[in-house]
């Protein structure tokens, strides 16, 4: 008796002795990790938990303990609603019961957040803003005092002018226009308002279709409390919609309520994709076996594979992305590939065994080579994401690891066991599954005919998919990657405020600036002032950063906000400030006067953050709230410690986030120079371009790791480097065609299809190791080329396409997903096991067949 066939018995005798313990611990443990999975985890998309970690971050906390965190916004649309059958319908936003409408909300949302916790910063909202005007003409009323224009115009003009209604300060003209362009719909119209104030005839009501309401969200609550704020907030102004009295609908949006309607997506995805892709794999083993046997057995096992997955990722307390809904078809995909092999070796060694125990166990035996280096080279190909600076795909590439591990043990351990056990209370099953000898005949007989065409053709291909690929794709994030256009509600808001704002997707974007590492705070208060100068003189020119124009003059003003803009328009406001403190104001520019002396400035600050009066008429912020917003003196008062510079940018494709994001990295270098301190630049736009580069190098990081690793592991495993090479060749050629397939169809790199040469190599991989390993047994067997290549195509190239068919329609299911990026990942997935297919069983076996001839001059 040779060694293996003694191994082979004992695995027989384990499988009889041990198949009823075996199938009641798989019971157990499911049955436990099931229990972890009830309820149902909760999946995380907030944009912080996708992104890298930087030098930032730590910088970042520290200051964020002294001056508080940054402000998250909320976006409202506001429309005049749309009443079934035509009737009392507002076509105009700006019409005064619109307006009390308004009010009325914003007052409503107000003492919602001054009720839990005083979360909300900040509101921008039209009806307020008249409000804030009415009263800066001293007038004690409120804007519900009067039913329309006239009355209100009338109320507080006395024969002005419309010129002089505007006034004749630039910067409030053009923070008034600001106003207009970001909060009013682009088909504004305020004619009437100055007809009416130079005539006083006609109606002087202004027109608009739709006005922006911001709110702006404490940074120092949690994700989790925000995200539920601001669903209840939605909740709270869209349940008005159909009511009598609401003459306003509303459209609202927000990071939070993105990541909110994909986490409660999610689940329902999962559930049902998981469901589709079992019964798909159902039909298809049906066919594939057609014994209920053969079906049941595979199909249980990787369910609780699924399971063991999913539980034990929980257990250790993993949270889930989004990311984890392409673990279930992968899981099933390669669970299905070993399942296939091992029942069809499985069936062929029924014919001379003496009980099912054995036959499974020479089933293993003959396949224990192939199995492990498809699931050793796959687990790393995938644990080569470990290396990605993106924590998601860290855990999704562990997560899968883990995911294969339990598919080999369940198809190779579970499977059989549960075949011993039917067998031993049923009795054997003569029923054979599908063959394919005739189809294999012609395969080996193709090969041998036209291997030097076919080579030349997947050269063609190859070389066209990296000249296409290199012209046609790029790179994209967005959280509303992940959210249907056509079905989501917050995905038509945002839509809605593209098409209808001039200033669109404004983001805050912040400049943290703190001393130089060793110092407590800033020791020339001097080049502090003329460094945030130059701060604002390049913010002017600097591509994305939101500049309105006051009109009539040639004058801009950026749309940012910061210590020396405050001390500016508090020296505009009161040349004794100025004066009490050595500033002075020319036009924007602060400088200091002859007497200036250390810590002047710090004392303006510390005066500005005692003063309660309004000192932001937009946002409505006293001059304390918003100095305390962009500054932190040490604690004694007399020095600056901290600083923090608001900059609003627009910017609708990632490559703008990139252009901004890298402008502004250069100033925050230039900043550091001039104050001797360090500044960094932070805020969602940066998370958002710090997760476009960590996709890119992942590009990089994970299809190379993972070849390496793969070769390497392949070479080690089996001490031929030559042949290892072959086995990789296919997998990195379908690689790049899959590439090519993504910019001849349009798909960018995105977070999902980021994973999927990685993916391509994983799966890839494993068919290339079947086809390897039984055409080198058939060789060492005694068999000729070609009868060995034609045996390999009837065994396992049969079974590779009735694996591969399952795992590509298990893909083939993401397609029917409302998640944008799941279709796409479904489609790419879908296409690469086609193409590893079709290279594993073209293109290998042509090269193995040269290298037998190369070696040995053939048979």
């Amino acid at each position: 008796m040779t060694g293996s066939d003694a191994m082979t018995d004992r695995i027989a005798d384990a499988f009889e002795r041990l198949s009823v313990p075996i199938l009641v611990v798989s019971l157990l443990l499911t049955t436990f990790l099931a229990s972890v999975l009830i309820p149902l985890p909760a999946f995380t998309t907030d944009l912080s938990s996708f992104a890298p970690e930087t030098e930032s971050d730590e910088a970042q906390g520290r200051i964020q303990e002294s001056m508080g965190a940054s402000s998250h916004l909320l976006y409202i649309n506001v429309k005049p609603a749309i009443e079934e059958g035509g009737g009392d319908f507002l076509p105009n936003v700006l019409e005064m019961r619109a307006l009390h409408q308004l009010a009325d909300d914003h007052g409503r949302i107000q003492a919602y957040s001054e009720a839990n916790g005083d979360f909300v910063s900040s509101q921008l909202n039209a009806a307020e803003i008249l409000q804030r005007a009415l009263e800066e003409r001293n007038y004690s009323g409120q804007l519900s005092d009067f039913s329309d224009w006239r009355q209100m115009l009338e109320a507080v003009t006395d024969g002005e002018e419309c010129g002089d209604a505007l006034g004749s300060d630039e910067r409030t003209v053009a923070t008034a226009s600001f106003a207009s362009s970001a909060m009013l719909h682009h088909d504004l119209d305020y004619g009437s308002v100055c007809d009416w104030l130079d005539t006083g005839e006609g109606n002087p009501t202004p027109t608009a279709s739709s006005t922006m309401w911001l709110i702006e969200m404490s940074g120092d609550i949690s994700n989790e409390e925000r995200q539920a704020h601001a669903t209840t907030i939605r909740a709270m102004l869209t349940s008005e919609l159909g009511s009598d009295d609401s003459v306003l609908e509303y459209g609202v949006i927000s990071d939070d309520l993105i990541s909110n309607d994909i986490n409660e997506s999610t689940l329902d995805n999962l559930v049902w994709l998981i469901l589709l892709a079992v019964l798909v794999v159902v039909i298809l083993l049906a066919l594939t076996f057609r014994s209920i046997t053969m079906v049941v057995a595979p199909l249980t096992a990787l369910l609780a594979a699924l399971v063991w997955t999913y539980g034990a990722i929980t257990l250790i307390g993993v949270r889930f992305s989004i990311l984890e809904i392409a673990v279930a078809p992968v899981v099933l995909g390669l669970g299905i590939d070993y399942s296939i092999h091992l029942q069809r070796g499985y069936e062929r060694a029924k014919e001379d065994s003496r009980s099912a125990a054995e036959a499974w166990a020479k089933a293993f035996m003959d396949l224990r080579m192939a199995l492990s280096l498809a699931v050793v080279t796959t687990m790393f190909a995938f644990l080569a994401n470990s290396f990605s600076p993106l924590p998601p795909l860290r855990t999704f590439g562990i997560t899968l690891a883990l995911g294969v591990a339990s598919a080999f043990v369940a198809s190779t351990v579970t499977v059989g066991a549960m075949h011993v056990v039917v067998e031993r209370t049923t009795g054997s099953s003569t029923k054979r599954g599908l063959e394919l000898e005739s189809l294999a005949k012609g395969a080996a007989d193709f090969q041998r005919g036209n291997a030097p065409l076919v080579l030349l053709t997947v050269a063609i291909i190859t070389a066209g998919s990296v000249i296409v690929a290199q012209q046609g794709l790029d790179t994209s994030f967005e959280l509303s990657d992940f959210l249907s256009e056509d079905e989501m509600e917050v995905m038509k808001v945002r839509n809605d405020l593209y098409d209808s704002y001039e200033v669109n997707a404004l983001k805050s974007v912040y400049i943290l600036v703190e001393p130089a590492e060793g110092e407590s705070s800033f020791n020339n208060e001097g080049d502090l002032i003329d460094a945030l100068r130059g701060v604002e003189d390049s913010l002017l020119r600097m591509p994305g950063v939101i500049v309105t124009e006051a009109p009539g003059t040639s004058s801009e003003w950026g749309s940012y906000d910061s210590i020396y803009r405050i001390i500016a328009d508090a020296i505009e406001q009161d040349e004794g400030f100025g004066l009490a403190h050595n500033l002075e104001a020319f036009g924007e520019d602060v400088a200091t006067t002859a007497d200036f002396q250390e810590g002047d400035l710090a004392m303006a600050i510390a005066a500005l953050q005692s003063n309660d009066s309004i000192g932001e008429p937009l946002r409505g912020t006293t001059w304390a709230e918003r100095t305390n917003q962009h500054v932190a003196l040490t604690d004694d008062g007399k020095s600056i410690r901290y600083l923090r510079i608001r900059v609003d940018v627009e910017a609708e494709t990632s490559a703008m986030v990139n252009e901004i994001v890298n402008e502004l990295d250069v100033e925050a270098a230039i900043i550091s120079v001039d104050t001797g301190g360090r500044a960094y630049v932070v805020g969602d736009l940066v998370l958002l371009s710090n997760v476009l580069s960590g996709l890119i190098s992942s590009i990089i990081s994970s299809t190379a790791i993972s070849l390496a690793v793969s070769m390497l592991v392949l070479t080690l495993l089996t001490r031929r480097f030559g042949q290892s090479l072959l086995v990789i060749l296919p997998v990195g050629l379908a690689g790049s065609w899959v590439v090519g397939a993504m910019a001849v169809l349009e798909i960018n790199w995105n977070v999902l299809t980021i994973m999927i040469t990685a993916l391509t190599i994983g799966l890839g991989i494993d068919y290339s190791i079947h086809v390897w390993r039984r055409f080198e047994a058939n060789r060492t067997a005694g068999m000729a080329i070609w009868p060995a290549m034609r045996d390999m195509y009837a065994n396992t190239g049969a079974a590779l396409l009735m694996s591969a068919g399952t795992t590509i329609c298990g893909f083939m299911v993401l397609m029917l997903s409302p998640v944008p990026v799941i279709r796409d990942f479904g489609m790419v997935s879908s296409i690469s096991v086609a193409f590893s297919l079709v290279l594993a069983l073209l293109v290998l076996p042509g090269l193995l067949a040269a290298e037998v001839r190369t070696g040995s001059n053939g048979d």
